[in-house]
């Protein structure tokens, strides 16, 4: 019951929920669903910015950890074009971009993969993502990109790495 609450509450932005989870000191970092995502995951996934603060600064929920497919709460926020939370958490919350879910997809992958060019485009300009890593299958971000039709994002990675 106290795990999904905070993950509805993390999902929602609920901050007065966590507040009152934390302060029964039910709130920690062993709460995850069932692919073994954390509270941060469902705060990045849904662009609460002022949640995923509040979990990893004021609960200490670890801003990196990783549900059962490899992927990261930074995974999860390029996944769904979370462009303010990825900042933060790369930032701030001890995620890196060339961290590598369990398939070997970077952040960059995601992005790409999911057609958020914006994210691709702050990857790139800020060296953060490299365009030449490849997941386990071989897969570079410019096949996600021209997989999706994403020609803005496909000129942004071919521009970045034209071989």
């Amino acid at each position: 019951m106290v795990a999904e609450r905070a993950l509805l509450a993390a999902r929602q932005g609920d901050v007065d929920t966590l507040k009152v989870l934390f302060a029964e000191k039910v709130l920690h970092a062993g709460i995850k669903d069932a692919l073994g995502a954390s509270p941060v995951h469902h705060a990045a996934r849904a662009g609460k910015l002022t949640c995923l603060r509040y979990l990893v600064e004021d609960a200490g929920l670890p801003g990196n950890s990783h549900a059962r497919n490899g992927a990261s709460p930074a995974h999860d926020a390029a996944a769904t074009g979370n462009l303010a939370c990825l900042q933060w958490l790369v930032t701030r919350g001890g995620c890196g971009t060339e961290d590598r879910d369990s398939s070997g997809a970077t952040v960059l992958h995601l992005a790409a993969r999911f057609g958020h060019h914006e994210i691709t485009d702050w990857l790139l300009k800020g060296g953060e993502g490299d365009p030449r890593v490849a997941t386990d299958t071989g897969a570079l971000p410019v096949h996600y990109a021209a997989a999706k039709g994403d020609l803005p994002s496909l000129r942004l990675l071919l521009g970045h790495s034209p071989r």
